[in-house]
């Protein structure tokens, strides 16, 4: 990995947008990184590294406090890198989370933190900060922590990676050297172990577990078994199963003695089957003999109350019957009213049909005499209308003289009647003369009253032919009804006789009304009188199928009576109480014998399943701990952890390997820098000690000493040897990686401070391993307040501090000459 171009916007002490070009100093070399003290030289490898980390170089530097206390409100603060990886461009972008001037509204809001990686192949960016952090890692191949041992020497964390012991230097060299496959295996090679293991300890449990269900009712054998779980059947399991087969063979031998006394007690109780089944016989005959006599008992009673019964249903029939009778006349009595009613309601409907007619004639009587008085007015309203019409008229005529003299007599002028041109006595015009208009209303009046008059007289004509239509079949009608064709004593004679009719209707309605409610009764008597009958002739039936089981009941009664007599002859001699103790007793026992029988059949079923059980587990418990044993054994050597070896395991074995090559790189140049006095060594003493003890080893460091031919820890070594230590190591490393096959290639280093605590010649000696870097096309950066440094290395980046009007914060000045 190589910077590029590094953007710098309101971070640390640069207020503004800080721009630093690395292409400019070219591909490899050094370059010197100096300035004024608190101007913020270590806060461009802080760029850097939270650029690709989000994190400081130092870890000292939490991210919240990044944002720039010289920067205006409005400028955001990020960090850009533009960074080259194996001949291709990459560009990192970051922002911290700080507070920053609300874009709607007032006051201040807070911007999130957020990145973003942009590919150089133009794929979508990576913009979820958890993605960037892990893509990064993915591409660089180091993490945070990797990359600040590796490359990154900073302020006061350059003995970091020299002092670190084994397990932290052993995860640096998993990622770099890609060791992790060697560490898996040692992870499956255990906790296949550690399965098999349990798997063993299953079977053993289960095996254990089984062999405390032995059944056993030999004290003997008992305490045997007893001493065996104690030691938890630890090697005695093949003693076990012999003392099982001797159990079961015991049990089935006591099983077949069981078995033969069973069969004589079956025997016996056998033998007294037939003297017991007489005695059942008996006592069934005596208790059924119980039953029927109790049974013809009752069906005798019954039939006597059945007979009492019978007799009262009887009576009640008969009296039923005379209630049926008398009921019944009623219903002929109201047929007969039925009809009468019928009769008299055909003469109503006639006779309200008679006064319908009348009231429809009297009705076009008055309309007749209405229309003769409408046509009276009418021909009374003509006649005026006509006269006045005719007055108008003669008026109007005599009025034309007057209208002639006024209108065309003019004095010299001929009249146009006598033609005469004088005119002494002219015609004057009179003042309620009728116009020719007032004669044609008049006119239309007159004729409109006449079309009245004239319409008046054909309705009347139609109007009494009608009334002399409907008067002929009034008459007709009270001929045929009432035998008369006057009209005035049809209706008298209407009225009367249909008043007469409608009282007898009343009357009829009252009568059916009460005769109704008599054929009801009639009616409920009837089915009354069914359903005694049905239940007199059911009862009847009932009595009768009584008294034929009574008769069957009382000759099955004979015969239990005889069959009993029987039986007693047969037991006269038989003690039936001792007989049935004997039997008694014999059940007992044969109850006994069948849970004895039973008790041994599952203690033998449950010995033998436990034997084949406990057979299986010791089976798979021996193939277990033939495969545990194997490998367990492999685990442990792969682990590190044989007893009595060191405590070495693959992965670091294999780390040490790269580890010596390491370290031959890095003592070609800490033997130049030191003048020969030192050289990096593994600390070996360290891995002879570690055969006890859980600590793992084989990448410790120690340090020797040509001057005084001793080794020693390299923690007693000065800050400025130290520091020539730290260098040596972090190049030699930089160099083992890069020339690994697919190992991670890294370009860049960059070393914060430590050079103030070299002597001249230790400075010199430095200066050149550094410069010596330059044949791995590897540019190095150093942050150094040593003068001397600036003297001898012409690349440089020039930090300043603003004073006065230039303003506040920290500025940049690339220097290459």
């Amino acid at each position: 990995m190589r910077p590029l171009k590094l953007v710098m916007s309101a971070f640390g002490p640069y207020a503004g947008q800080t721009v630093i070009d690395f292409s400019q100093l070219g591909e490899q070399g050094l370059y010197l990184i100096t300035g004024d003290t608190g101007a913020g030289k270590t806060v461009i490898f802080d760029a850097v590294s939270y650029a690709l980390y989000g994190q400081t170089s130092g870890g000292v530097r939490d991210a919240n406090m990044l944002r720039s206390q010289y920067a205006d409100a409005d400028t955001p603060t990020f960090v850009e890198l533009e960074f080259s990886f194996r001949g291709k461009c990459y560009r990192v972008r970051r922002n911290p989370e700080y507070r920053r001037p609300s874009k709607r509204g007032g006051g201040m809001t807070k911007e999130k933190a957020g990145a973003a990686l942009y590919y150089p192949d133009g794929r979508v960016p990576v913009t979820r900060m958890s993605d960037v952090d892990k893509s990064i890692v993915e591409l660089l191949g180091l993490n945070h922590k990797q990359f600040t041992q590796i490359t990154m020497i900073a302020q006061g964390q350059f003995r970091k990676f020299l002092d670190t012991n084994t397990d932290e230097r052993s995860k640096i060299f998993r990622d770099l050297f890609h060791t992790y496959f060697f560490q898996q295996l040692q992870d499956r090679l255990k906790q296949d172990a550690a399965a098999k293991r349990n798997e063993f300890a299953e079977q053993q449990r289960r095996s254990e577990q089984a062999l405390n269900g032995i059944s056993c009712i030999y004290p003997a054998y008992t305490e045997k078994l007893q001493s065996f779980a104690a030691r938890h059947y630890e090697g005695c399991v093949e003693e076990v199963l012999a003392l099982v087969d001797t159990i079961i063979a015991l049990d089935e031998k006591e099983q077949q003695q069981m078995a033969a006394a069973a069969a004589i007690v079956t025997k016996n109780l056998t033998a007294l089957q037939d003297s017991l089944s007489a005695i059942d016989k008996k006592q069934q005959l005596e208790k059924y003999m119980q039953t029927t006599e109790v049974r013809i008992a009752g069906m005798q009673k019954h039939l006597e109350q059945e007979a009492a019964a019978a007799v009262q249903r009887q009576e009640a029939l008969q009296k039923l019957e005379a209630e049926v009778s008398e009921a019944q006349k009623g219903e002929v009595e109201l047929a007969q009213l039925q009809t009468a009613r019928q009769q008299l309601a055909a003469r109503q409907r006639e006779l309200r049909q008679l006064q319908e007619m009348q009231q429809r004639y009297q009705s076009q009587e008055v309309s007749l005499l209405q229309k003769r008085q409408e046509y009276k007015q009418a021909c009374d309203n003509f006649n005026h209308l006509n006269e006045q019409s005719d007055a108008c008229f003669d008026r109007f005529l005599g009025a034309q003289a007057g209208l002639l003299a006024h209108d065309k007599l003019k004095p010299g002028k001929p009249c146009p009647v006598c033609g005469s041109c004088e005119h002494p006595q002219p015609v004057q015009l009179a003042q309620d003369a009728p116009t020719e208009n007032d004669v044609e209303q008049a006119r239309a009046k007159a004729e409109a009253a006449q079309k009245i008059r004239d319409g008046l007289i054909g309705e009347g004509k139609a109007l009494k032919e009608h009334l002399e239509l409907d008067k002929s079949l009034l008459t007709s009608k009270g001929m045929e009804l009432l035998g008369c064709d006057d009209l005035k004593l049809i209706a008298e004679k209407a009225q009367a006789e249909l008043k007469d009719v409608n009282n007898k209707i009343t009357s009829l309605r009252l009568k059916m009304g009460f005769l109704q409610e008599k054929v009801e009764q009639y009616r409920k008597l009837a089915k009354t009188l069914e359903q005694q009958k049905a239940a007199d002739k059911q009862a009847e039936a009932a009595a009768q199928s009584m008294r034929q089981q009574m008769a069957g009941a009382e000759g099955q009664l004979q015969e239990l009576k005889k069959q009993l007599a029987e039986q007693n002859e047969l037991l006269t001699d038989v003690d039936e109480q001792k007989l049935q103790q004997e039997h008694e007793k014999l059940l007992a026992q044969q109850r006994e014998l069948e849970l004895q029988d039973k008790r041994l059949y599952a203690a033998i079923k449950n010995n033998q399943r436990i034997k084949q059980e406990v057979s299986g587990y010791e089976a798979r418990r021996a193939a277990c701990e033939a495969e545990y044993s194997l490998i367990n054994s492999l685990s442990a050597t792969l682990n590190g952890t044989l007893t009595g070896k060191k405590r070495v395991n693959l992965e670091t074995y294999v780390q040490m390997h790269y580890f010596d090559k390491i370290l031959q790189r890095a003592n070609v140049r800490l033997l130049r820098m030191s003048r020969g006095q030192y050289e990096l060594c593994r600390d070996k003493m360290q891995d002879a000690d570690s055969k006890t003890g859980n600590s793992k080893t084989g990448l410790d460091l120690e340090v020797k000493d040509y001057y005084s031919g001793n080794l020693r820890s390299v923690k007693t070594l000065s800050g400025g040897e130290s520091f020539m230590a730290s260098l040596a190591l972090a190049l030699g490393l930089a160099d083992e990686v890069q020339s690994c096959a697919g190992g991670i290639q890294l370009d860049t280093m960059f070393v914060d401070e430590g050079f103030g605590s070299l002597d001249d010649s230790s400075l010199q000696q430095a200066i050149a391993t550094l410069q010596g870097l330059s044949e791995g096309h590897r540019l190095v950066g150093i942050i150094s307040h040593v003068h001397d440094l600036q003297e001898m290395i012409d690349k440089k980046i020039l930090v300043k501090k603003k004073r006065g009007l230039q303003g506040t914060g920290s500025e940049v000045a690339l220097v290459v000459d």
